[in-house]
């Protein structure tokens, strides 16, 4: 426990469930060790807090720079404020079939990490890969080759932790890139501000664009929708391409501990709607950071009619390193990673949902937790936004207590060893959550 009269921020962000469970705080405090809770998310259990530095660390501490502090005043800025600063914006793909097969997208991430690689500005890849035998399905872990990098292809809607992975950084030398969602890449490079040797280390960063962070339950509800019981699952990949359907319409495929596989499109199976967010964290309620402003390199799903027809995957691609740049364009003239120029209206278009929630929705929340005088994790302020309406408020407010009453009902089903009660909950709430749609799409008709 914190030995001082006055909390930390970081159990403000504790006690007021806006926890991510990054592990940030655990990387630089041995007083503080991530624990894995019975919902299926990490949190920090703090015995005793040692570095008071843990608050500049935290992505949802008010005492760390915010992403427009943190971000380089000497690139260009969207219009809109909605994709930070940048030197390019592209779409593009791994002209490699067996690579861009094998990611969830057009392949950019693993793309550009191998080069990043093969030229010698990295030696190592901090990412997220198939755990074995540790009882969870997926952990952040070094990978210094190319084999291991592409063992890292893939997008996991699973929670992970940093610290044992900076432990490892802080132990050996080499020169890494970091690849995370944007709240995750935005604690390195806080975490890179606190510690010289981290900043020296750290040579790139990487970001996945990101909707929400989901809990442990979301694959394994859908895993026991296939059949296999959470208890029974040995993988799963949350974005299997089915080669007879649009890139957005994915499926899921489970292997179970006896290696039997199952594969559903993802449409089939309930608690898949992503704006109703089953299983989100409240943290992503707070926060306004989509497609990962502070990172060097950002990837998104091109679900645009232009693109989203091919089955294989295309990538959004927001540049804003110039080493990055350069080889993006060597890749188009040696056809090996084709990419055209897109406008940034295009890749917000893509992410119009998100925005919506994301920003107005936490102008909103941010406004109900003033009210009430609670602490909250402060955000920016962003002038183009408008007035949000009863209609939307309440859309908001109803998805905000779904995404947390699944944690519960999930939860419940496991230990009674009946998947009906969360099925059940789901269907009323899907139910409810189209009403209040139709409901929305009326009252912005009629006023």
């Amino acid at each position: 426990m914190n030995t001082s009269l006055m909390k930390t921020d970081v159990e403000k962000v504790i006690d007021g469930g806006f926890c991510v469970g990054c592990g940030g705080c655990a990387a630089i405090d041995n007083g503080i060790n991530m624990r894995f809770t019975d919902t299926g998310v990490y949190e920090p259990i703090i015995s005793e807090v040692t570095n008071p530095k843990i608050d500049e660390v935290c992505p949802f501490s008010n005492k760390g720079p915010h992403e427009n502090e943190l971000a380089n005043p000497s690139l260009r800025k969207s219009e809109e404020d909605k994709l930070g600063t940048y030197l390019s914006l592209k779409a593009g793909y791994d002209q490699y079939e067996a690579s861009r097969l094998n990611s969830s997208s057009g392949g950019g991430a693993s793309w550009i990490l191998k080069q990043l690689f093969d030229q010698g500005h990295i030696d190592k890849v901090i990412h997220v890969k198939e755990s074995e035998g540790q009882g969870k399905l997926f952990k952040y872990t070094v990978s210094s080759s190319i084999e291991e990098i592409n063992q890292g292809a893939k997008t996991r809607y699973y929670p992970i932790e940093i610290s044992e992975v900076i432990d490892f950084v802080k132990k050996n030398n080499g020169s890494y890139a970091f690849v995370g969602v944007p709240c995750f890449v935005k604690t390195v490079k806080r975490l890179a501000l606190v510690d010289q040797d981290f900043a020296k280390k750290l040579k790139f960063t990487i970001s996945i664009f990101c909707g929400h962070l989901k809990s442990a339950a979301f694959g394994e509800s859908l895993a026991w929708q296939l059949g296999v019981e959470p208890d029974n699952i040995k993988k799963i990949d949350f974005r299997h391409k089915i080669s007879t359907l649009p890139a957005n319409n994915y499926g899921v495929e489970v292997i179970d501990s006896e290696s039997k596989v199952y594969v559903s499109p993802m449409h089939s199976l309930l608690g898949k709607d992503w704006g109703m967010g089953a299983f989100r964290l409240k943290a992503c309620d707070f926060c306004d950071d989509i497609v990962g402003e502070l990172a060097d390199v950002s990837f998104g799903d091109a679900w645009l009619d232009k693109y989203k027809g091919d089955s294989k995957g295309t990538n959004l691609i927001i540049i804003r390193n110039e080493v990055i740049k350069r080889i993006f364009e060597k890749g188009l003239l040696d056809k090996t990673f084709y990419t055209e120029d897109i406008e940034a209206e295009q890749i917000v278009k893509s992410q119009n949902a998100s925005y919506r929630h994301r920003r107005n929705g936490v102008k909103y929340r941010v406004e109900k937790y003033k009210k009430k005088s609670n602490w909250y994790p402060v955000k920016r302020e962003f002038s183009n936004l408008g007035k949000s309406n009863f209609a939307d408020k309440l859309n908001w407010d109803f998805r905000a207590w779904y995404s947390q009453k699944t944690h519960e009902y999930f939860l419940d089903a496991k230990r009674k060893e009946a998947l009906s009660i969360y099925i059940d909950f789901v269907k009323k709430g899907s139910f409810i959550g189209k009403v209040l749609q139709k409901f929305v799409r009326l009252y912005k008709r009629i006023r």
